[in-house]
């Protein structure tokens, strides 16, 4: 396993560490708005989770949730954001060093990672996070009718499934720019990749 440092809290245009790159190293083209960009990436994890949600509610033809623990259900998802980073940072190979923390500015969290990364991995490592939008919803969506576990389950998986957003436009970014077989490392400055 890679080994994490936990930074607490940073600026969000905060440096780190880099690797040397290879003189063949490709810059790849990203937005230069990474939320306002990824934007367009939510319209099919949110779309899933509302059929969830239909299909839960439709056979069982009564909609269930406790409107006052909606609240808990979003402060969850919300408090899972570090763990979202933890998850890309455990895709990382031994010995690489993966830096994550917060950025209270800009409310979002981080993970970062300088190293090189095959193109396979990098997809693995960006799509992991999905695991907090698709355990709550698979809870909802098998477990008991309760207005509780609704409350609670549909905000959380919600979160979980777009949280990933800019890591929907990475995988995306990487698959039209990206030659498999390849490598690609961060560095302050962007993605590059290279073979």
């Amino acid at each position: 396993m890679a080994h994490i440092i936990w930074c607490g809290n940073k600026k969000w245009d905060s440096e780190f560490p880099e690797k040397p790159l290879p003189e063949n190293a490709v810059k790849m083209e990203r937005d230069a708005n990474i939320f306002t960009g990824s934007l367009i990436y939510g319209v099919v994890p949110f779309l899933i989770c509302l059929l969830i949600i239909y299909i839960k509610w439709h056979w069982l033809g009564t909609k269930t949730v406790y409107p006052a623990l909606v609240p808990v259900g979003i402060l969850i998802g919300l408090i899972l954001m570090p763990v979202h980073e933890l998850l890309h940072a455990v895709c990382y190979c031994k010995g690489q060093t993966v830096y994550i923390g917060i950025s209270l500015e800009k409310l979002a969290a981080f993970a970062v990672c300088h190293e090189k990364i095959s193109r396979r991995r990098f997809v693995v490592m960006s799509l992991m996070p999905i695991l907090l939008g698709i355990i709550p919803l698979a809870v909802f969506l098998i477990g008991p009718s309760s207005p509780i576990l609704s409350a609670i389950c549909i905000p959380t998986g919600i979160i979980g499934m777009l949280s990933p957003m800019p890591d929907y436009m990475d995988v995306h970014m990487v698959h039209k720019q990206v030659p498999k077989g390849a490598y690609i490392q961060s560095q302050n400055d962007g993605f590059y990749w290279f073979r």
